[in-house]
Formats: C-alpha cells, sequence, structure tokens
C-alpha cells in the first residue's frame, strides 16, 4: 500500500499536467459551441444584408445560375503579349509541359508563324489535337480537342492549364526555346 502510495505522488506531475491539458481543451470547446451567425438569423455587426433573407423567383434563379455558370466550363479569352505577358516562342513549351503534367504524350509539333498544332495521344490510346494561332494583334488563342469525341470539361481543363503555362513561362525573363 505504501508502494501505490509513492508511485502516485511520484507521477503527479505527469497527472496535473494532464488535468491541466483536458480542462484547457474543454474550455475551448465551450467556448466554440456557441451557433454561427448563419443558424440564428442574427445580423452581426459589419453585415451588409440581413441573414433571414431569401430570394425567391427570378433573383432566385439569377443568383443560382450567376453561381452555377463557373462550373458550366471554362471560357478562355486570347491571351494578349502586352496584357498577360506570353510570348509565342513559348507555345511549344507550353504544350509539352502541360501534356506531360497530364499524362498524355505529344507525338508532333508543327509551328509555323501564326499556328502551332500538337497532336496528342492519351493514355488510353485516343488521338487529340492542341490548335494555338496567333491573331493579327499578337493575341493567343488555345482550341483543344484531346479525345476522339469532344468533352468539354477536360479540354477546357487543358485549355486552362495551358493559359496558366504561357503566363508562367511568360514570367521568366528569358525567351524559351
Amino acid at each position: 500500500m505504501h508502494d501505490c502510495a509513492a508511485s502516485f505522488t511520484r507521477s503527479g506531475p505527469f497527472y496535473r499536467c494532464a488535468a491541466i491539458g483536458v480542462a484547457g481543451s474543454l474550455a475551448a470547446l465551450a467556448g466554440c459551441a456557441s451557433p454561427d451567425a448563419a443558424s440564428t438569423n442574427v445580423r452581426g455587426e459589419g453585415d451588409q444584408f440581413a441573414p433571414a433573407l431569401v430570394l425567391s423567383g427570378a433573383p432566385a434563379d439569377a443568383a443560382v445560375g450567376g453561381m452555377r455558370s463557373p462550373t458550366a466550363g471554362y471560357q478562355a479569352r486570347p491571351l494578349v503579349p502586352a496584357a498577360d505577358g506570353v510570348r509565342w516562342s513559348d507555345v511549344k513549351m507550353a504544350i509539352r509541359n502541360v501534356a506531360e503534367h497530364n499524362f498524355l504524350g505529344v507525338q508532333s509539333i508543327v509551328a509555323t508563324d501564326a499556328l502551332v498544332t500538337a497532336a496528342i495521344v492519351s493514355a488510353d490510346g485516343q488521338r487529340g489535337s492542341v490548335r494555338v494561332t496567333k491573331g493579327a494583334a499578337g493575341e493567343i488563342a488555345a482550341q483543344v480537342q484531346l479525345g476522339t469525341f469532344p468533352d468539354s470539361k477536360v479540354d477546357g481543363a487543358f485549355t486552362q492549364e495551358f493559359d496558366r503555362e504561357m503566363r508562367r513561362l511568360g514570367a521568366i525573363a528569358q525567351p524559351q526555346a
């Protein structure tokens, strides 16, 4: 019995620290237990609109349409050299980089002064193409079809990544070969 009391007093600092940790955790949880503003419908300090506002009819349709429109697919605008900092000389490297990142093979790239066409092969053997054109004002636009049949989601994702890669390469001071 004496041994048990001695071991309890020797390990007392551990139990004291553990009890403080448990008490601190419970206090933190109790502080976070208050409901959020959205579920209480109480207007908080600095809120512009009442949280109980309910849209219906045409305003609700417009709000839902606005939230869904970004998911309809990437709508690419032509890249402009002055505004976006892109170079025509980076197009081939951007196509290769994006294809490699998406596990696609680039069979060939044919480039002229105003057109770059790349033949793409996916992992399952489907053939596709990436066609990048340079407009009269220097704008660069990509048209992508990665499979046998157009898929706006997949093709749009490749186009979006191509645009991002063109901007990344354009930020590098040295022109790419």
